[in-house]
């Protein structure tokens, strides 16, 4: 079940989104700080979060367990879908498009035409899956991910 998230969703959240970065980003960022660093900065990331405009987070939920959550960013015309994450163990089930559906649906009724995301360059699967769900390639941008930089692609998608 799709829904707004609340604060009470928050360390769910967090471990969400720590497994993903950990299971994803390894041959992006150094080990040791996948192991040592990022937990303590996904905790302060989503610590800062207030669940309230201009955040619009969604999670997804299964017999009471987080299978995904997506995060746009409405401060930003057109807005940042900042984040979209699918428990390592169920990508593939169907949870990031029905996300990525659902966040397309909110930013639209909020009053949006356009919406983007950027992915790493290397990350081929996200490329293909956001381009399969009516996302536009944009092209390259330089990004930072923690303060490393690395190569993005911007991903347009027009919401109307």
């Amino acid at each position: 079940m799709i829904r707004p998230a609340t604060p009470d969703d928050r360390a769910a959240i967090r471990d969400l989104h720590l497994a993903s970065w950990q299971s994803s980003y390894g041959n992006v960022l150094p080990a040791r700080y996948l192991t040592e660093g990022l937990p303590a900065d996904m905790n302060a990331k989503w610590a800062a979060r207030s669940f309230a405009p201009p955040e619009l987070v969604l999670v997804d939920y299964t017999d009471r367990e987080l299978t995904g959550f997506a995060c746009a960013l409405t401060d930003r015309d057109p807005p940042l879908i900042d984040n979209l994450h699918v428990r390592p163990d169920l990508r593939g089930g169907g949870t990031g498009t029905e996300l990525l559906a659902a966040i397309k649906v909110a930013l639209r009724e909020a009053g949006f035409d356009r919406a983007y995301l950027t992915v790493l360059a290397e990350n081929d699967r996200a490329h293909r899956f956001y381009l399969r769900h009516g996302g536009v390639d944009e092209g390259p941008v330089d990004d930072t991910l923690v303060g490393h930089p690395v190569a993005a692609r911007r991903i347009g998608f027009r919401l109307a």
